[in-house]
């Protein structure tokens, strides 16, 4: 889900050596839309391979680099063994995809809903600055403007839902990490995530993470943040809201991602 940590999750792995990330491949100019639910095993390694080998300016997120809001880790491979994607649209189609039986695995971040909400609704550049939060919460339409788009409470809910499902349908290519687990005790969940798709633990990783928490940076899309700032929905998001989210996730198997 848009605000949920993927960003931060994202350059966790680009920190390893042998990793190449890229951003939302179907979103991108040069690759925009070319896949859907239809599409063949073949066709989806098609596009990971010339994804692989394409340098651009939105795949590569060089517009966050040139900011400093994220690092550019020197210690690479030419030839990495993972390529990594990050990508935040387009849930419809995980489950096609691992249907396919690719080798290919998929790490769902979740943040508590209240936090993903009060990132969105205080992000000037998402939400749109006309609309009334207390009207967008729960579906997010003013945001939605194409395929695979996925904004508001509702949205949380299902995707949070079809994640506890292929978890449990295809533990050896689906997992699940807590945001705000991965906020407090980081170095445990990236070994955890690391060792689940076969990378090692670098000391270059180790001195990221520790770079990422030692200052808070007020831009949106900065991986460098206070933990303690993560529970700033507390004081920012209506109460109102909140409140109805929380009501309406307890006693269901989404409380488990209440924990904060």
């Amino acid at each position: 889900m848009p605000r949920s940590g993927t960003t931060w999750l994202g350059q966790i792995f680009a920190s390893s050596p042998d990793v190449r990330l890229k951003y939302c491949p179907l979103f991108s100019y040069e690759f925009k839309n070319i896949l859907d639910e239809n599409s063949s095993q073949e066709q989806w390694k098609n596009l990971f391979l010339a994804v692989w080998q394409t340098n651009s300016e939105f795949l590569d997120q060089e517009h966050l680099r040139k900011k400093g809001l994220i690092p550019n880790f020197e210690d690479k491979s030419e030839q990495p063994s993972h390529l990594v994607i990050k990508s935040n649209r387009f849930h419809h189609l995980v489950p096609y995809m691992l249907k396919l039986g690719m080798n290919v695995k998929f790490i769902h971040i979740v943040r508590h809903p209240c936090a993903t909400l009060n990132s969105w609704m205080n992000n000037p550049s998402e939400f749109p600055e006309n609309a009334d939060p207390l009207k967008e919460w729960r579906t997010g339409r003013c945001r939605k403007m194409g395929i695979g788009e996925y904004w508001g409470f509702d949205d949380w809910v299902s995707i949070s839902q079809q994640a506890i499902f292929l978890n449990e349908k295809y533990p050896g290519h689906h997992q699940i990490v807590s945001y705000e687990d991965l906020v407090r005790e980081t170095e445990k969940e990236t070994k955890r995530l690391f060792s689940f798709v076969g990378l090692l633990y670098s000391e270059q990783t180790q001195k990221f993470i520790e770079l990422s928490h030692s200052r808070h940076d007020l831009h949106h899309h900065s991986v460098f943040k206070d933990p303690k700032q993560q529970q700033s929905w507390k004081y920012s998001l209506d109460p109102a809201i909140a409140k109805a989210c929380i009501e309406e996730i307890k006693g269901t198997d989404l409380e488990q991602f209440l924990v904060i």
